[in-house]
This record gives structure tokens, C-alpha cells and sequence, in this order.
């Protein structure tokens, strides 16, 4: 009668165990992407400006061999711009660095071209896919210009 009593125990011990070895069915929420991730994690192509509402991509103002640029932000400030495949000037750079920061508690984004012009607009949308720039000179003085930069 001992040993039964013996062995219930050990049982119940053991049934005890394997419940306490339960695994949570919560699973742990990845952290959020920052926007230095977001923005350095891939390459961009400008799919979009508008000018008070109205897109001028389509327009004359940016012909065949823009459309295909390309911009690289790399996680040490670097902003890479390329070419593309097909290039304004055949005798130009194939690509150039410039320099890119965020300003304003990340709400702007910074950019200088190689040529050392500075666009500095407001952050609408920065997602995975989307990068939405409003530069409130982006057109010249005083006329602002939404961006849409679309993720490659």
C-alpha cells in the first residue's frame, strides 16, 4: 500500500509539473520600426509631386530620365543619389553622396543634394512602403511641394 501511495504522489507531482511548463499563448509584440529604420532600410524613387493639390510629375517639369532616380539613406547620415538607368547627362556621376539628419523631434527630414541644395518639408507619412515630404519651398520661395517617395 505504500509503494501505490508512493507512486500516486510521484504522479501527482509530475502532472503538476508538466502543467506549470505551460507556454504562453501571448506571443511578444515586435518593437516598432523607428523612423531612421524605416527611412535607411530601403532604397526610394519619387513617384510623385503636387503643387496646391495638383500632381506636376506628368508635366514636362520632370522628364523620362528623373523618374528613374534613385535615393539611398544610409544609417550614417549618407544620402546616396543615383542615376538610374537612364541619365539627363550621359557624362554624369552614376551616383553622388549627399547628407540627410532629421530636425524638429523627427517630424522634418533634412535632405542636401550633392549639389548642396537643402529641402527640409515636413514628414506626412514615413512607412515601410511610403515616404510622404511636404517642403514648404519645395517649388521656390514661398510655394510648397508635397513629395511621394515610393520604397524599391
Amino acid at each position: 500500500m505504500k509503494n501505490v501511495s508512493t507512486y500516486l504522489f510521484l504522479a501527482a507531482i509530475g502532472l503538476a509539473s508538466l502543467n506549470s511548463c505551460k507556454k504562453d499563448d501571448a506571443t511578444t509584440p515586435a518593437p516598432a520600426a523607428s523612423k531612421t529604420d524605416l527611412l535607411t532600410a530601403k532604397t526610394w524613387k519619387m513617384t510623385d509631386v503636387k503643387v496646391s493639390g495638383q500632381s506636376i510629375y506628368g508635366t514636362i517639369l520632370y522628364p523620362a530620365c528623373t523618374k528613374d532616380d534613385l535615393v539611398k539613406f544610409s544609417t550614417s547620415k549618407v544620402a546616396t543619389f543615383d542615376e538610374g538607368t537612364s541619365k539627363c547627362d550621359p557624362t554624369s556621376p552614376q551616383s553622388r553622396p549627399g547628407s540627410w539628419d532629421f530636425t524638429t523631434n523627427e517630424t522634418k527630414l533634412k535632405v542636401t543634394d550633392p549639389d548642396g541644395d537643402i529641402m527640409e518639408g515636413t514628414i506626412g507619412t514615413l512607412s515601410s512602403t511610403t515616404l510622404i515630404v511636404t517642403d514648404p519651398n519645395g517649388f521656390g520661395p514661398g510655394t510648397a511641394a508635397e513629395m511621394t517617395y515610393t520604397a524599391q
